[in-house]
């Protein structure tokens, strides 16, 4: 009596599909919830100063100047006519939210004044300008 049966036994396959399944959302999770630094793309050449850096965290509206003259709101370029309403649009009207102006070294007084009179008119009182640290860019 043969009690083993006559199948000859397969070689045993590990299937590698659902590993490299895994390998391939761990990938993409990895890769969406990864956090990315926002670049500046104005090319600005900020004045020196010896003060403090204000917190960056807070929500503030950025205004920047640069060289030519040319005016940006959150990294967007505007209008000198738009300005006004641009600042509003992202403050909602809040008169406390901080508004930074960057403006290069090399921008003419009379744009700056600009846009401090808008910012003035719209009765926002937390105005900062940008700086870089002395010796550092």
């Amino acid at each position: 009596m043969n009690l083993r049966p006559n199948k000859k036994r397969s070689d045993l396959l590990i299937d590698l599909t659902p590993m490299i399944d895994v390998v391939f959302l761990m990938l993409i999770f990895f890769m969406v919830s990864t956090s990315f630094t926002a670049n500046n793309s104005i090319k600005l050449d900020l004045p020196q100063s010896k003060a403090q850096a204000a917190n960056k965290d807070i929500e503030q509206v950025t205004v920047s100047v640069d060289a030519k003259g040319q005016l940006f709101v959150q990294e967007e370029p505007v209008a000198d006519g738009e300005l006004r309403k641009r600042i509003l649009n992202i403050s909602k009207g809040d008169p406390n939210m901080r508004v930074v102006i960057r403006a290069d070294a090399e921008a003419r007084h009379k744009r700056i004044v600009y846009v401090l009179d808008t910012i003035r008119e719209l009765g926002m009182g937390k105005v900062g300008i940008a700086t870089v640290p002395v010796g550092g860019q």
